[in-house]
């Protein structure tokens, strides 16, 4: 262990942490899905997807890639990542306003019928909002960071308990709004620093400068839900709600085998974010991260296609018999989100936007064709492999930027999309 030089190892330690806590979240959300895949059923289940996926554009639009910023730019901060606060939340709380009186308003008109659950749903925007874990990662207490991730699983999967069987869609979205409730109240005790606030230079941002930066975040954000919900909502519209339930369940295990892929693309946002004036030492810190991520992703792929095929019929029965198949297809996406993942969370961390956007662009016109043809089809299992198709693309496209990225960090003020350093 003392080969290994101080700053890999807590790189590691960081992994662990926000890595172990994302497990424990998907084996509670594995948990839920125990009870809530035969209380709700494979129609209900499919019009829940359906849903989850509205609120999850609506997130990324309420939320404009702020987060992101005030976790790369916090440490940098003069007076630490708390004096973002007040203009953070004031405008995230208006974003989230406006986009819940457009859905609702578009909802009444369109499909009265779902306008009480997806109320209750969008609800999650605000609390969302109002969770502030992200002020753990910044001041680099990656064990109170993983802590908070439980809070939302653990409640959503204690809640769906009590409420028992059957479960209709009105139902699920009340849990799920109070769930995320739960989540934002827990973290709020960070409002008050366990240490000094870091000694940052630059002044805290604007709302006009955090929505310059946010806006191509939110762009990134936004075609990463689209290919994470899109195929889940016309799976329910063209091929039917019962095949879109056995598609949501697949997709949902395969997701939760993200945990660590997630917990690498904070770490990279984080970490990057504070080395962002020390490029040699953002560069590898990116080559550690970069190469565990990679690792983790084939061996988790190898792990799923052994134990998948044994485990899922036994879990969930007969009723979600087509979900092994889709599960299967949906490995190497698993494998490829890990690094990039990584990249990502780099690309962001050194104001690199514009690659960003240029690998979220060819991943939407891969994945765009792939699953057209696959829905033309009626083949769920080529849904799947259109999401496979469309990673390959965005991590070429990541790969070759983030080469001319790291040659030398952005260091200067974004206007707009910047203009990498080279």
């Amino acid at each position: 262990m003392s080969a290994i030089p101080a700053e890999a190892r807590r790189g590691l330690f960081r992994l662990a942490a926000l890595g172990g806590a994302r497990a424990m979240a998907a084996g509670l959300g594995l948990l839920a899905m125990l009870q809530l895949a035969p209380a709700a059923g494979p129609t209900v289940l499919g019009r829940w997807s359906m849903l989850l996926a509205v609120q999850g554009w609506a997130l990324h639009l309420a939320e404009c890639g702020l987060r992101s910023v005030v976790t790369a730019e916090g440490a940098s901060t003069a007076g630490g990542p708390r004096r973002l606060l007040p203009v953070y939340l004031g405008t995230r709380l208006l974003l989230a306003s406006l986009v819940t009186v457009l859905l609702l308003a578009g909802a009444s008109m369109l499909a009265p019928e779902t306008v009480p659950a997806l109320a209750l749903v969008l609800t999650s925007l605000f609390a969302i909002a109002l969770q502030l874990d992200w002020l753990a990662l910044v001041d680099d207490r990656p064990i109170l960071a993983g802590a908070l991730l439980l809070v939302r699983p653990a409640a959503w999967c204690l809640l769906l308990a009590f409420a028992g069987a059957p479960l209709e869609l009105d139902d699920l979205a009340a849990l799920f709004a109070l769930a995320w409730g739960l989540a934002a109240l827990a973290s709020w005790p960070l409002l008050r620093p366990a240490t000094a606030p870091a000694v940052g230079r630059a002044p805290p941002l604007s709302a006009l400068a955090m929505l310059r930066l946010g806006v191509p975040l939110a762009l990134v954000t936004l075609t990463n839900q689209g290919l994470l919900a899109a195929d889940l909502f016309l799976v329910g519209l063209v091929l039917g709600a019962e095949r879109a339930g056995s598609y949501y369940l697949a997709t949902a295990l395969v997701v939760a085998g993200l945990v660590l892929a997630n917990a690498a693309n904070q770490s990279a946002l984080a970490r990057i974010g504070a080395l962002r004036a020390r490029p040699a030492a953002a560069r590898a810190e990116l080559g550690r991260q970069l190469a565990t991520a990679t690792g983790l992703g084939l061996a988790l792929a190898c792990l799923g296609a052994l134990v998948g095929p044994l485990l899922v019929p036994r879990l969930f029965g007969p009723a979600f018999a087509e979900t092994v198949p889709i599960f299967l297809a949906l490995l190497p996406w698993l494998a490829l989100q890990h690094p990039s993942a990584v990249l990502q969370g780099a690309s962001a961390a050194a104001r690199g936007q514009c690659p960003l956007l240029a690998g979220n662009l060819a991943m939407a016109l891969v994945f765009g064709v792939a699953l057209a043809v696959a829905l033309a089809a009626g083949s769920t299992i080529g849904c799947a492999l259109a999401r496979s198709l469309a990673e390959a693309a965005r991590l070429l496209v990541l790969a070759r930027a983030t080469r001319r990225i790291f040659a030398a960090v952005q260091r200067t003020p974004v206007a707009g999309c910047p203009t990498i350093a080279t």
